[in-house]
């Protein structure tokens, strides 16, 4: 277990064991929770939030249907 200090901006530095340990790069995503009293920082893996959404219920994708509604709208249909 390593220690670090929060700075006066609320930064906190991960030592390098655990960036090294956990392969975090400049700018990784991370999760920041609050568990049992303790904060839990995890890293979000690339692009892990990516494309979240984009499909709608029944498998149509949400920009198509956006663009075909839109199209609808323009033409006064």
């Amino acid at each position: 277990m390593s220690t670090a200090t929060i700075g006066t901006r609320y930064q906190v530095v991960i030592p390098k064991r655990e960036r090294e340990q956990l392969g975090l790069r400049p700018h990784a995503k991370v999760v920041v929770e609050v568990a049992d009293g303790a904060v839990v920082i995890r890293p979000l893996p690339d692009g892990g939030w990516r494309g979240i959404g984009r499909q709608l219920a029944d498998g149509t994708d949400a920009t198509d249907y956006v663009k075909k509604l839109r199209a609808e709208w323009e033409s006064g249909g």
